[in-house]
């Protein structure tokens, strides 16, 4: 029995078990290890091109020394990244809305230094120590937000802003492949000839993305994809050799890179001293820095989600880039942040796990330590057949959700955010998307309008039982009282819209119809300068048509900005709730009718005759009523009780309360005289529902178990003429319940 359990317990021990850990491990190393190599060289490829960027014409000397900046920095924070990401396999390099921003910034300073009789020697160095600034900065803002976990207020970046962002991304990686192979920009001489040479290139480069496509579509395998970058690389070096293509001036392989510059932003800050103007021209540009870096971070993030279809922590991506770019900072390393394009190619490349891109930033270091040419290794038509098809899955990838779904919207809204990033750059493109967000969600809120839904007291009764004859003016005069519930936030785009609904539904009645207007504000969160001012409109128009609006359920911030508005003059309320503000309203119709259902004992016996019929002597029922008096505020029946009495209710009123689980109490009706209080448990023969009140001086005449078995027995003809005014009284309620909540759900 203990050998079978330890059998059982350790699995990992037996040899099948343990070849096949053996062979998923080699399976991960090797994958790994090349999607690690293949994402390295994209990267190498992408930091040339920005040092030739950063440093143009006479500040070419400073291109070796941002080189070996931007590789180490991709090294040293791209691997603490790689390796603490929420959204493994993940590639660092240089940031291309950053990196733009940069360029911008080294621009504007070198000019200011030369401007000033320095040479460029001394711009190169300013320019790369603001570059070590903009780093520093950047990555203490980003650990910043992600520690203090401000993340859930940067994740405002709607689909087709993301969509735009990832299609703009495969525009940008072909347009790249395409000028790596011909030499040139497109948009440097759209209409200069293609050399044979540029346009065999661009042939092998297609052949090789079909063999990528039809890989991607019809192999399962994680290393099918690495194996035939591997051969295509060993046997493209071959053929080149083979047709003597192989030497640097038929330019098969990318450039070397030259002899890399190491720099030390210690050594910089010891021996240079910035002017006041230099310091001028550089703050707005690394205040820029630093918003671009955050604002493309959470876009890239989201990118890679919505590609991947893996939810990750955004808090956690702001730590550690900001942590990893605080640790390239005194290395002399720029500022590195996620690769979308390259932390795709990983995965395609057969990368399984966060270690392929420690890897692929492993590799950036040694590049610059080393200046070891590893991107004269592979054949230019393969790197560039990796990057149409990166280029191509990313348009592909974001189109094609919006194109099945039929959303037409979000398609044409990607492709416009799409154009814009392609001409003026990622951040443009992606505030332009926000605005446009913003700008159509601003639309439809506003067609949909801040007016929940409306109702009369026609069919939307207070809280308060009243007597039939009231209950029944009250509905038949509803109109005069129009209730409407609101919610949302109020803005400049739907504050217009309430005051054209309200008047255009008192515009449907004839004058003086419409008495009181009720808003209630529970589900409203907020309102703007443009919904007071609206508001204020509404209540003047109400004003000169002597309607009452009233107010209910605000919360302390729109009851401050009501009221400094103005809106509460020649007003009513706020009051607490709806219940409160729709009784009040009754009140006064009641009052200005004259029909406020009576007070006192001699109104209450023609009352009651009048429900029981002609045919009952009123006082052979209330012999058997016991009278109980209240002289004021009393609890008549404790929730919990047993229900063995009910009462008629013959002057004053009751209010009903009800402790909820949580222990709270809170007040669920209002019983004016002339009702029935006590029925329903009092029939059910249960305990009491609710804790019921008197609210000052009360007269009730109350039936006891005991005296209504009684009645029956001794006069059924009685007991049934009570049975029946009780059951009209139920079915009263009952079709005032279902009125109101046929209110509440139109």
């Amino acid at each position: 029995m203990t050998e079978h359990n330890q059998q059982r317990t350790s699995p990992t021990f037996k040899p099948a078990n343990f070849a096949t850990w053996l062979s998923l491990a080699r399976k991960n190393v090797i994958g790994d290890i090349t999607a690690g190599f293949v994402a390295s060289i994209v990267l190498i490829a992408n930091i040339i091109s920005f040092g030739a960027l950063m440093f143009p014409d006479v500040l070419s000397a400073g291109i070796p020394i941002a080189i070996w900046s931007m590789l180490i920095g991709s090294c040293v924070g791209g691997i603490l990244i790689a390796l603490a990401t929420s959204l493994p396999p993940l590639a660092t390099g240089i940031d291309s809305p950053t990196g733009a921003v940069l360029v911008l910034m080294g621009a504007a300073v070198s000019h200011e230094v030369m401007t000033g009789g320095g040479e460029p020697a001394a711009a190169i160095q300013i320019t790369m120590l603001l570059f070590s600034g903009a780093t520093l900065l950047s990555g203490v803002s980003l650990y910043l937000l992600g520690y203090f976990r401000w993340g859930a207020y940067f994740r405002f970046v709607p689909y087709s802003v993301v969509a735009g962002f990832l299609a703009a991304t495969g525009v940008f990686l072909i347009l790249a492949g395409i000028r790596t192979t011909i030499g040139r920009s497109l948009t440097a001489n759209p209409f200069a000839p293609w050399t044979p040479s540029d346009i065999v290139k661009i042939s092998v480069a297609l052949a090789a993305l079909l063999v990528l496509l039809a890989i991607r579509r019809w192999s399962k395998s994680g290393l099918v994809m690495p194996a035939a970058l591997v051969l295509m690389c060993v046997f493209g070096s071959l053929l080149l050799y083979l047709l003597g293509l192989s030497d640097a001036r038929y330019a098969w392989y990318l450039p070397a890179l030259g002899p890399l510059s190491p720099w030390s932003p210690y050594a910089a800050a010891q021996s240079i001293h910035f002017t006041h103007s230099e310091i001028v021209v550089a703050l707005p540009e690394l205040i820029a820095a630093v918003v671009v870096a955050i604002v493309s971070l959470v876009t890239k993030v989201s990118s890679l989600e919505l590609a991947r279809q893996t939810p990750g922590e955004l808090n956690q991506e702001f730590r550690v880039h900001g942590l990893g770019n605080l640790i390239a900072t005194p290395f002399g390393g720029l500022a590195c942040s996620l690769q979308i394009g390259t932390s795709r190619l990983l995965e395609y490349a057969g990368g399984r796990t966060r270690v392929s891109g420690a890897i692929a930033a492993l590799i950036l270091g040694v590049v610059a330590l080393t200046n070891f040419n590893l991107a004269g290794l592979i054949p230019l038509p393969v790197i560039v057949g990796l990057v149409f098809f990166l280029g191509y899955t990313f348009i592909v990838d974001a189109l094609w959700r919006p194109c099945a779904q039929r959303a037409w919207l979000d398609l044409t809204l990607a492709l416009v955010i799409m154009v814009i990033c392609v001409l003026y750059g990622y951040l443009v493109g992606v505030l332009a998307g926000i605005v446009c967000a913003c700008v159509l969600f601003a639309v439809s809120y506003s067609r949909r309008g801040v007016v929940r839904r409306h109702a009369t007291r026609s069919n939307f009764a207070s809280y308060v039982t009243r007597p039939v004859g009231s209950s029944k003016y009250l509905q038949d005069s509803g109109a005069k009282i129009q209730i409407y519930w609101l919610s949302g936030h109020i803005f400049f785009g739907s504050a217009e819209n309430l005051f054209e609904r309200v008047r255009g539904d008192i515009a449907a009645f004839p004058p003086g119809q419409v008495l009181f207007v009720m808003l209630d504000f529970e589900m409203v969160s907020g309102a703007d300068t443009s919904a007071i001012m609206s508001i204020t409109k509404l209540r003047d128009f109400c004003l000169k048509r002597k309607i009452v609006i009233v107010y209910s359920s605000t919360s302390p911030a729109v009851e401050i900005s009501l009221r400094k508005g103005g809106c509460l003059k020649n007003s009513k309320g706020p009051f607490a709730d709806v219940n409160l503000a729709l009784a009040w309203c009754e009140e006064q119709l009641l009052a200005a009718e004259n029909e406020s259902g009576g007070t006192g004992s001699l109104e209450f016996e023609p009352w009651l005759q009048a429900q029981l019929g002609p045919q009952v002597v009123l006082q052979d029922l209330l012999a058997y009523l016991d009278v109980k008096t209240t002289a004021g505020s009393e609890v008549i029946y404790r929730q919990g009780e047993p229900g063995d009495t009910m009462d008629v209710v013959a002057e004053g009123s009751l209010v009903v309360d009800v402790t909820n689980e949580r222990d709270e109490t809170v007040r669920v009706r209002r019983i004016n005289t002339h009702s029935v209080v006590g029925e329903m448990g009092f029939f059910r023969r249960s305990v009491r529902a609710a804790t019921v009140s008197s609210d000052g001086p009360a007269k009730l005449f109350t039936l006891t178990r005991a005296n209504f078995e009684r009645m029956r027995r001794e006069r059924p003809d009685l007991a049934y003429a009570f049975d029946d005014f009780i059951v009209a009284t139920m079915a009263e309620r009952i079709d005032s319940a279902n009125r109101s909540v046929a209110a509440l759900r139109s």
